[in-house]
Formats: C-alpha cells, sequence, structure tokens
C-alpha cells in the first residue's frame, strides 16, 4: 500500500488538452492478495490495545532508560553521554579526545554495533526488556572500562575537537607531501 501526493499541478492525472486521456498510478504488486493480507494483518496488529498502550509509553520508558543509562556513566566516570530520540541514541563523548572513535571497536568487541558505523548511533528494537536492556547497560559500560584500561582516553591539557581535528589535518597533509 502507499500514497502519491504533491501540489496540485503535479498531481493532475490528465493534461488540459487532452481530458479524457487519465493517468492512472500503477505499480507492481498494486492490490496483490498477499500484499493487501499482509497490510490487513499489519493494521490490525497496530490497532490491538497492547499494541497501542506499547507506543504510548514508548518514549517515557527510553526516557527513563537513557537517563538510568547516563546516571551509570556518570557513576563510572566514563566520557560518554547519551542523547535520544525515543529509542535511537547518540552517543555523545564529554572530553575531546583524538580516538573517541574507537569505542566502536570496542563496543563490537562486546558484541554491539552502533547501527551506522562512524556515526555513534544505536538504534533499539522496541520489544527490549528491562532485562535485555540492562544487560546492553553491562557490555557498554565494559567496553568503555576496556578502553580507559587500554589508555584511549587521557585528558589532553587545552584540548578542544577543534584543536584536534586540526591537528589531525596536519599530520595528514606533513604524511602525504
Amino acid at each position: 500500500m502507499g500514497v502519491v501526493c504533491g501540489k496540485r499541478k503535479w498531481m493532475k492525472r490528465y493534461r488540459d488538452d487532452r481530458p479524457a486521456d487519465i493517468c492512472f498510478a500503477r505499480g507492481t504488486f498494486n492490490a496483490h492478495p498477499y500484499v493487501m493480507g499482509a497490510m490487513h494483518a499489519f493494521l490490525t496488529h497496530i490497532e490491538a490495545d497492547a499494541v497501542t498502550q506499547a507506543y504510548a509509553s514508548l518514549d517515557a520508558c527510553w526516557t527513563h532508560r537513557t537517563n538510568e543509562f547516563n546516571q551509570r556513566l556518570a557513576r563510572e566516570e566514563i566520557p560518554v553521554r547519551i542523547a535520544n530520540l525515543s529509542s535511537i541514541w547518540t552517543v555523545l563523548y564529554t572530553q575531546p579526545g583524538m580516538y573517541n572513535w574507537m569505542l566502536q571497536y570496542y563496543l563490537r568487541d562486546e558484541d554491539l554495533a552502533l547501527s551506522w558505523v562512524g556515526t555513534g548511533r544505536i538504534i533499539f528494537s522496541l520489544n527490549y526488556s528491562d532485562d535485555d536492556f540492562a544487560a546492553v547497560t553491562e557490555r557498554f559500560v565494559l567496553a568503555c572500562r576496556h578502553m580507559r584500561a587500554d589508555g584511549w582516553w587521557w585528558k589532553q591539557p587545552n584540548a578542544t575537537n577543534r584543536t584536534i581535528r586540526q591537528k589531525i589535518l596536519r599530520e595528514m597533509i606533513t604524511r602525504r607531501q
């Protein structure tokens, strides 16, 4: 099932000089019984009371989990915090560092993967239980502890994200020549 929409001038299905020549919208699986059956099952499921209730409390649940997660990171003195939009998380670093990007590899070593490498995004399935989430929290913290123990997070005097970026660019230019 789908919708095609746009400005009136684009959605007109005929030309003024040929009003009887109507353009029909077509598609590969338009009205196919399997597609219609699947959509009917989905729409019936999504309107069920249990599903409606789950979506009604979704933002509150994930905001609570994010707050608990950030409190845990703060207690562990890990220079990472999470910002969220429901169950979509973004990893943020509270301390500038040249090697913050390496966290993705430490996470992978703990069987956690960022949704898109290099973005710092984590997307959770909506059916995560509190036990599932606790397991993710433990693995994430463990990855951060290992990264810290390996010496990748240290405080550089007067370092900012800008000065670090400039240093990396200078090194790239120097090595290129």
